[in-house]
């Protein structure tokens, strides 16, 4: 992969652009795609709640993900150890957890669309895609580092080092979009 790069065409935006290797291309959506996949499964199975519907009233899960990466994406709004009113936590995660989902999964879509469907290896985007990027390439990270890989020592470095590449990806772009 090369550095992101920021370029100001004449009379247009800022872009933010970048080569990746066809493989690099290939894992990065590969891996957006079941991220997705993996937060859409869980804004699905969120328990109906007849009176949020009558309401409009949003309602979604009130327990944390037991899946450690989801969990790690979706984190209590508490801190362990602060003192909990009476299913503070539940109640906060049960209204607004599927807000947070769905501004994850347009990141993630930000990143899909930009990489498109052709293969190419050239990504261009604007301020706002690439501000989506940066959170999406977080959330990524903190997935796979949470994730539970099965395959031994060997998958256990294949993860680190895809962590540490998503990490320079991720700081590339900053730096891009910082003008260091």
């Amino acid at each position: 992969m090369q550095a992101w790069k920021k370029r100001k065409v004449l009379m247009r935006a800022v872009r933010y652009t970048c080569v990746f290797e066809p493989m690099e291309r290939e894992v990065l959506g590969n891996l957006s795609a079941v991220v997705s996949e993996a937060l859409i499964q869980r804004a699905q199975a969120a328990p109906k709640d007849p009176l949020a519907e009558m309401t409009g009233i949003p309602s979604g899960h009130k327990a944390a993900p037991e899946d450690p990466a989801l969990a790690r994406l979706l984190p209590d709004f508490e801190m362990e150890g602060d003192e909990e009113y009476d299913g503070d936590n539940s109640l906060l995660r049960s209204f607004h957890e599927n807000d947070i989902t769905r501004a994850k999964i347009s990141n993630l879509q930000a990143i899909n669309q930009a990489l498109g469907p052709d293969g190419n290896v050239a990504v261009s985007v604007n301020e706002e895609e690439a501000q989506a990027w940066i959170a999406g390439l977080n959330d990524i990270r903190l997935y796979l580092a949470s994730g539970d890989l099965r395959g031994g020592e060997a998958a256990e470095e294949d993860r680190e080092n895809l962590v540490q590449w998503l990490a320079y990806a991720q700081e590339s772009l900053l730096e891009a979009m910082m003008g260091s």
